[in-house]
């Protein structure tokens, strides 16, 4: 056995919060088959005959078992993949393996193993779901084997890809926000402009461009084996073919293609900064003017003073990678091209098609909620966690600064970044109400939603960096919290909707969610929800205040125990 990936999988099974994940995988896949099961113990329109059920039937099970699975990967999988070489880089160990007998060969394939292997041993502790498929109906095992054909490929390509970013990151912060953010528009955002314009377009050659587009997401090649006539990702109405028959040659090459790109990175011994995990050398006079302008940076002004009233706000907002210039400003200018976009496609058709405009507008409500969580909770999740890792909290409390200065001064430099992708999406917002005056109001009751995620999000981060020592698992427990708050309640509120439980009892977990919230506070949609407005926000509120409670009692005992 490769003695890389040995070593590094035994080191992954032992830690705790593996074997957490492995639970609430299975926890999870568990909730969704009690979800799916339906009252009488087989399916409707089986025939029951002593204990079995015979004639044909549709079984939610495989729906729910393969998309289940598939969006605990999308969730799990840039968490462990991401930081495999990044956090060798951090805790100066990547120089000693190519100064050890091993050739760069074997340090190259056991990184992929690794990045691979626990995918598929996720994968493989759903297996026993599926033995429930043949006890409750009829099952087609050639749907059967291309649902998991596509999860198994879809398992491999996400690791990889998030292993190869992981490969041209020093950080493992900052590769984790990379990977989350690439593997959120390879699953999503590449679904968005079929789902808007691919019913209305006229011209074929532009219609099969979108239709394949999706061939990249996952999701878009499992629901055209389930749900093929959702939006034709079967492509039969325009006779072209089936997504996952594109996506599985196109997620190969893709795997190809990364793989190549982590053996040339890794192919030769990396320098002493490279190794340690050091910051690139490239200076800002060495950049060429467009840069300067991108990034607002002028390298020359001279910098102002930190402040008396409460110094760590400016050195906070000056040393952190996430929440310094450039990669907030580099967020901005995407978060504002993709708004833009959307503003066109609002005034494209939202005036002669009002399907159209109610597709932007949902479009536009999934990504600001998508963008929040993903963005957020990394902008403090390495404010408390990041100075123990230092070795520089012990400084920290040797200044004369109260503990109310420092826990201020840690949690409100992350809130005025936060709301620069929200002041991105404005242009959108404002061509949506231009186009129809009725959204107006229904923005406006929108706004305080989003504005509670990103206090939410932000407090949440810095809970984590102040319960766990380490900014990699600070940063991956902040996002799977914050992404369960946003994913599972919707799942629930979907599952309301496809008549598998009651909308009734669901409604109560469901207006937890940001996203549900949020779509339902737009026009003709569910009134139940929409009634929970405050409640909504009163929880998310009361939530925000007992983790601020948590986290200045718990800087307060780091103060004074060290």
């Amino acid at each position: 056995m490769n003695p890389v990936l040995r070593k590094d999988l035994i080191g992954l099974l032992r830690l705790k919060r593996i074997a957490a994940i492995q639970v609430l995988f299975v926890a999870m896949i568990g909730l969704l088959v009690l979800l799916t099961w339906p009252q009488g113990g087989v399916l409707a329109g089986s025939v029951t005959i002593g204990d079995r059920a015979t004639g044909p039937g549709s079984d939610d099970l495989l729906m729910g078992l393969v998309m289940g699975q598939l969006v605990l990967l999308v969730l799990l999988i840039p968490g462990i993949a991401a930081v495999s070489l990044t956090s060798e880089r951090e805790g100066n160990t990547l120089e000693m393996l190519y100064a050890s007998r091993l050739k760069p060969t074997s340090i190259i394939w056991g990184k992929i193993g690794i990045a691979i292997m626990y995918p598929v041993i996720l994968l493989a502790s759903g297996l026993p779901f599926v033995a429930l498929l043949s006890w409750r109906g009829e099952v087609q095992m050639s749907e059967l084997a291309v649902s998991y054909a596509v999860l198994v490929t879809a398992s491999v390509y996400l690791s990889v890809l998030a292993l190869a970013i992981s490969a041209f990151c020093r950080q493992s912060a900052t590769s984790l926000v990379i990977a989350y953010i690439v593997v959120l528009i390879t699953c999503g955002g590449v679904l968005v402009p079929a789902a808007i314009m691919l019913e209305s377009m006229q011209d074929p050659g532009l219609a099969a461009g979108l239709h394949y587009v999706r061939a990249l997401s996952p999701i878009a090649a499992a629901l055209s084996v389930l749900r093929p006539t959702l939006n034709d990702m079967g492509g039969v109405n325009r006779e072209m073919a089936p997504l996952w028959k594109a996506f599985i040659p196109v997620a190969l090459g893709s795997i190809v293609v990364c793989i190549a790109l982590v053996a040339i990175k890794l192919r030769k011994a990396p320098s002493s900064s490279e190794g340690f995990g050091a910051p690139s050398g490239g200076t800002l006079e060495g950049r060429s003017l467009g840069r300067k302008v991108m990034f607002l940076i002028d390298p020359k002004k001279k910098r102002k003073p930190l402040g008396r009233l409460n110094p760590l706000l400016g050195k906070e907002r000056r040393t952190s990678n996430l929440r310094s210039g450039r990669w907030m400003i580099r967020i901005f200018y995407a978060s504002l091209f993709l708004s833009l976009g959307m503003a066109v496609m609002s005034l494209y058709g939202g005036t002669e098609h009002q399907d159209l405009l109610r597709y932007v507008a949902q479009v536009l409500m999934v990504f600001q909620v998508a963008l929040v969580t993903l963005v957020v909770p990394s902008l403090s999740s390495a404010t408390i966690s990041s100075e123990l890792e230092n070795g520089t909290f012990e400084l920290l409390r040797l200044t004369p600064l109260r503990s109310g200065q420092i826990f201020w001064g840690k949690l409100f430099p992350s809130f005025l970044p936060a709301l620069l992708p929200i002041v991105a999406l404005i242009p959108a917002y404002a061509t949506v109400c231009y186009v129809d005056l009725g959204y107006l109001s229904r923005v406006l009751q929108i706004l305080p939603v989003i504005i509670m995620s990103v206090l939410v999000f932000s407090v949440l981060g810095l809970t984590c960096s102040a319960f766990l020592g380490n900014t990699a698992r600070a940063t991956v427990t902040a996002y799977l919290l914050a992404a369960s708050l946003v994913v599972v309640p919707a799942l629930i509120w979907w599952a309301g909707e496809a008549g598998l439980v009651s909308m009734r009892a669901c409604r109560w977990v469901a207006y937890l969610s940001p996203l549900v919230m949020s779509m339902n506070l737009l026009p003709d949609s569910s009134a139940m929800i929409y009634s929970l407005r405050e409640a909504h926000l009163w929880t998310m509120g009361g939530l925000c205040l007992a983790m601020l409670l948590l986290s200045r009692a718990r800087l307060n005992a780091l103060l004074k125990q060290g």
